[in-house]
Parts: C-alpha cells; sequence; structure tokens
C-alpha cells in the first residue's frame, strides 16, 4: 500500500509538471484578461458543475477577500448552483440565466469545466458570448465541445490529465497561481511584503 501512495504522489508531481510546461503561457494570458477587465471596471464571474462548482466558488472569494496579500476586495461572484426541485430543461438553463441577467460585455467569465460537455457550462459560455464577456476556461484534453465554443480573445487552460483527481488537483493549483499572478500584476508592492 505504501508503494501506492508513493506512486499518487509521483502521478501528481509528473501532472503538474506536464501541467506547468504547456500551461505558462496561457495561465499569464489568463490572468492578464482578468486584469484588465477588472481595471476597466468589470466583474469576474465564476461557475462550475457539480463538484467543478466548488472550485469556482473558491476562486470567487479568494479574489473577494484575498490569496496570500492583504489587497482591496476584487469584484467576483459564484454562481449558484440549480437546485432538484427544477425540471430537467430549466437545470441546464440555470446558469446561463445568471449570466444574462447579470454579465455585461467588461465582465469576465472563468468556467471550469471537468469534461468539457456539461450541458449547463456550454449554455453558460453561450450565454457570456451573447454578452460579449472574455471567458477563462478551464478544461481537459479532449475537451472538444466547449473548447470550440471559445473565440480568440478568450483563454483556455487545458489540463494535462485524465484521472479526475489529478483533474482537480492540478485545477486547484492553477487557480491559486491565477490568482497570485492577478494579485501581483494589480498590487506588486503587497507582493514584495
Amino acid at each position: 500500500m505504501q508503494e501506492h501512495i508513493r506512486q499518487l504522489f509521483s502521478e501528481n508531481i509528473q501532472t503538474m509538471i506536464a501541467a506547468g510546461e504547456s500551461l505558462s503561457g496561457s495561465l499569464e494570458n489568463a490572468a492578464l484578461v482578468i486584469v484588465h477587465n477588472l481595471v476597466s471596471g468589470g466583474k469576474v464571474i465564476c461557475c462550475g458543475d457539480g463538484a467543478t462548482a466548488g472550485l469556482a466558488s473558491h476562486f470567487a472569494q479568494l479574489l473577494l477577500d484575498k490569496f496570500e496579500t492583504d489587497r482591496p476586495c476584487l469584484p467576483a461572484l459564484a454562481l449558484q448552483q440549480y437546485s432538484n426541485s427544477l425540471q430537467q430543461h430549466q437545470q441546464h438553463d440555470y446558469l446561463a440565466r445568471q449570466i444574462k441577467a447579470l454579465g455585461q460585455n467588461n465582465d469576465v467569465l472563468l468556467v471550469v469545466s471537468a469534461s468539457g460537455s456539461e450541458p449547463s457550462l456550454i449554455k453558460a459560455v453561450e450565454a457570456a458570448l451573447t454578452n460579449d464577456m472574455k471567458i477563462v476556461a478551464l478544461t481537459v484534453d479532449g475537451n472538444v465541445e466547449l473548447s470550440g465554443l471559445l473565440n480568440q480573445q478568450d483563454v483556455e487552460l487545458k489540463v494535462p490529465a485524465h484521472r479526475p483527481a489529478r483533474i482537480f488537483e492540478c485545477f486547484t493549483f492553477i487557480l491559486h497561481s491565477l490568482c497570485e499572478v492577478i494579485e501581483l500584476t494589480l498590487f506588486p508592492q503587497q507582493g514584495d511584503v
């Protein structure tokens, strides 16, 4: 069993190395898109589906409060998940309806997708595009449907992993890294303390 545990750590490390090599430029671009829109008076709207909704909520909270440095609050919110009482067609539209109501053309939608084929997230991205919002998408290899919706102005952070545990570990690290780069860009003095 201990050998298996060591293998889990090794697999995580290898996934992180691969992600670092393939995503550093995209991560920088994603941070700059968010920073530019925040400076322009926009906000970050975050969403996921199922377990990834928790990651989206975590990211929004880090922007609102702080990541590692004391700094002013940044405008961010996580969209609410649907309730079980909604009918099936309403469940898929629930995130999109919130984006239609709250999203503006100077906002960024940060979407966290574990498969790239979640109907609610695809509809959310479509709604964001209709509202002329920029999109930062955390996705996985083989994610064709959601990836195909993105424009040249959007940023995709495609994790080079296939096991759900490694994907979620990598998503968490990417979101923390994104927060740190945003903080260092907007508040470089606080990052030096």
